[in-house]
């Protein structure tokens, strides 16, 4: 209610959730926080705050995206965007990297499916802190460009690419880890807009 008597015309508030599953959010979390969360998007959405909901993939959330963007599509039909994005490995993900670190690539299958499902019933999926070389087709022109650009860099393998301006690029802290699959693109195939 605080909130909404700001009535800023620009604000949006983004809640990350790390599962559909109450028990596997928690366990990620490291706290029991996954109904206090849910319980403060329906607050926000009473008060008709705009909302995004920010989903870290990693190792230990990336098979159920498919399942995790039809349970937002059913329980939060109220926010402006859903973003999937790729874990910048500072903080606890850099302690905890060997539990948390996959290739992007490895998980195209299910962030795939789970953007197109989300698009294809009228709801906003994103892509953030990703590479175009690495995504399928189909999804690159939800990408986008995410990095603050104090800690964004490109790497050897992207010089030449003609998607490098729109691509996001890397966090600084990536530097090392990185899919084994970036490649530079020398035409594009396809339009990359939606």
């Amino acid at each position: 209610m605080k909130l909404a008597k700001c009535r800023h015309q620009d604000l949006q508030i983004d809640i990350p959730l790390f599962s559909d599953i109450a028990e596997e959010h928690n366990r990620i979390v490291g706290a029991n926080t996954f109904y206090k969360t849910v319980q403060g998007l329906y607050n926000l959405a009473l008060f008709h705050q705009r909302i995004g909901i920010r989903i870290v993939v990693h190792k230990q959330t990336y098979k159920r995206l498919p399942q995790f963007a039809d349970f937002i599509y059913h329980n939060f039909p109220f926010v402006a965007q859903v973003a999937f994005m790729q874990m910048e490995t500072t903080g606890l993900a850099k302690e905890n990297f060997e539990e948390l670190w996959i290739d992007p690539y490895d998980y195209n299958r299910e962030l795939r499916e789970a953007v197109l499902l989300l698009a294809d019933r009228g709801m906003k999926p994103y892509i953030y802190n990703a590479q175009l070389c690495v995504l399928p087709d189909e999804i690159r022109c939800y990408a986008q460009q995410s990095i603050s650009d104090w800690k964004d860099i490109y790497i050897p393998e992207c010089e030449g690419c003609v998607l490098k301006g729109q691509c996001a690029g890397f966090f600084e802290s990536n530097r090392q880890a990185h899919s084994a699959h970036i490649k530079k693109i020398e035409h594009i195939s396809s339009d990359i807009s939606c």
